[in-house]
């Protein structure tokens, strides 16, 4: 057997009537997640910043001393896309490890019964094999546009890989691909492809822009998951999956940014064209993961692409066009 069938628990893991701490609730992930565990029974607790600061230890502990979750979901990060990455390098190393070793060793010193951390596909090596399998986590140079981000992740990682080897603690960890939705971070200077594209194709539509200039070639291949869809992935996990190895999430299929950007544009309605500015650069050619492992737990996406964009595009409109 493999080590994933060997990590499916026997009985599902109940979160009925658990207390389950989201750190980063209000965040697109935290914010789907908590949507998502509605209707699991369980006691969701989403303190603010104000109630708890993850990147100081002190408060993280006597936070979580005081509350006494029975599970967490370590759902909080600095995040961003190339230009965040590339002009705030000391933020997004320093923030990530400080919050998921705040978290990780609070949970451990206050016996938290399960734990799960969210990483980043962008751990795997530049030039890693597609579709990339959990094994290729070090085995080559990362992408450096965001190199920072993704060392913070694998620490988180291998975080949960040494406390349970060296406690015995259920601390899993789940990566998922590129993620968008409701929630996600719109500005122009520090969002996501998704985000951003959908932005300025916004802007280009109601300004009657004849032409809307993408960064890059157009022609590398990303992955996207519709941020529901990783929330349901997560429980799914939180149930079902205890093992020392991160598991990928995904969808399994992928498009090149022009051909994103074209179904975006699509979406929000921009009917001119698209100019690619070949001096930006692309980040990695491909990232495309492998999910056999989570396809193994008995999970799979649901939402398409487009479905995805459309309600993402209805949200924008609802809650961040003036």
């Amino acid at each position: 057997m493999t080590e994933s069938e060997h990590a499916i628990l026997a009985k599902p893991f109940k979160l009925a009537g658990k207390k389950v701490w989201i750190a980063g609730a209000t965040g697109m992930v935290g914010s789907a997640t908590v949507r998502r565990l509605a209707s699991e029974n369980c006691d969701i607790l989403t303190p603010t910043r104000q109630e708890v600061d993850l990147v100081n230890q002190a408060s993280v502990n006597n936070w979580i001393s005081a509350n006494k979750p029975d599970v967490v979901v370590v759902a909080a990060a600095t995040v961003g896309g190339i230009l965040a990455n590339s002009t705030r390098p000391a933020e997004f190393i320093y923030n990530n490890i400080a919050i998921e070793s705040n978290v990780i060793h609070a949970s451990y010193l206050n016996d938290v019964e399960k734990l799960l951390f969210l990483g980043s596909a962008c751990i795997y090596p530049r030039e890693a094999s597609q579709p990339m399998a959990e094994e290729a986590l070090l085995t080559g140079p990362l992408e450096p546009t965001n190199e920072w981000y993704a060392i913070a992740k694998i620490a988180g990682i291998k975080m949960c890989e040494a406390y349970r080897k060296q406690y015995g603690c259920d601390y899993i960890s789940a990566q998922p691909n590129n993620l968008y939705g409701l929630g996600d971070n719109f500005d122009l200077e520090s969002s996501h492809v998704i985000p951003a594209l959908m932005h300025r194709a916004h802007l280009a539509k109601i300004a009657g822009d004849k032409t809307l200039t993408i960064w890059g070639t157009g022609k590398v291949f990303r992955e996207f998951l519709h941020v529901d869809d990783c929330a349901d992935a997560l429980v799914h996990l939180l149930r079902h999956y205890s093992g020392a190895i991160h598991i990928n999430m995904g969808t399994g299929e992928e498009v090149t940014i022009g051909e994103l950007a074209q179904t975006i544009a699509d979406v929000v309605g921009f009917e001119g064209s698209l100019k690619f500015d070949t001096s930006k650069p692309d980040g990695s050619p491909r990232k495309l993961l492998d999910n056999s492992r989570l396809e193994a737990l008995n999970w799979k996406s649901s939402i398409t692409l487009r479905d995805g964009l459309a309600s993402t595009y209805d949200w924008f409109l609802e809650n961040i066009v003036d």
